[in-house]
């Protein structure tokens, strides 16, 4: 199990990797070659773009994420925007838990423009700054992974004050599940 940063991990044991995509995706390599797992779960918490009806403490799971383009950036055509979960594991992990298989949108920050939020959701249903980074890294390495993740916000303006709010139920609910599997 990983996580962004050690208090997503609580007393579950596993091993932050660090935040945001730079960071997540060097600790990550670090962590496939240290441990040499059988799978990974990343556990965390995340935030619900607009239309998504999951509610503060709901747990999802990741089937892909995308890298998130702002207007006005260009990608080159070599460069991947999708990550795939292993699809498998995703669909098993969502069965047992019972929990909706989501696409995450993961970027450099956090979304806090209410219109960019609602842009975004028109093809994700949850923002992730790091699981882009794992699922990539995982895929690299022939690692089946996926993301356990529990809603602590909504995307757009407030969300920075409702994850200071809720992030410490949305991460014992991320927690949780993960033990679950």
């Amino acid at each position: 199990m990983v996580a962004a940063y050690a208090p997503e991990l609580g007393a579950a044991g596993g091993r932050a990797v660090g935040v945001g995509l730079v960071a997540a995706a060097a600790g990550m390599e670090r962590a496939l070659a240290e441990e040499r797992p059988a799978r990974a779960i990343l556990v965390g918490t995340a935030g619900a773009l607009p239309g998504a009806a999951l509610p503060i403490g709901s747990v999802v799971v990741v089937a892909r994420a995308q890298l998130i383009v702002r207007p006005g950036e260009y990608v080159p055509s070599i460069l991947s925007s999708v990550a795939e979960a292993d699809a498998d594991f995703a669909a098993a992990c969502a069965r047992t838990l019972g929990a909706p298989l989501v696409t995450a949108a993961s970027g450099i920050g956090i979304t806090s423009s209410d219109e960019e939020a609602r842009r975004l959701a028109a093809t994700a249903a949850v923002e992730h700054l790091e699981s882009f980074a794992v699922l990539s890294v995982a895929r690299h390495h022939l690692v089946p992974a996926t993301a356990v993740l529990a809603i602590a916000n909504v995307v757009g303006a407030n969300a920075h004050a409702e994850w200071r709010a809720n992030r410490e139920r949305a991460e014992a609910a991320a927690i949780a599940a993960a033990r679950r599997l």
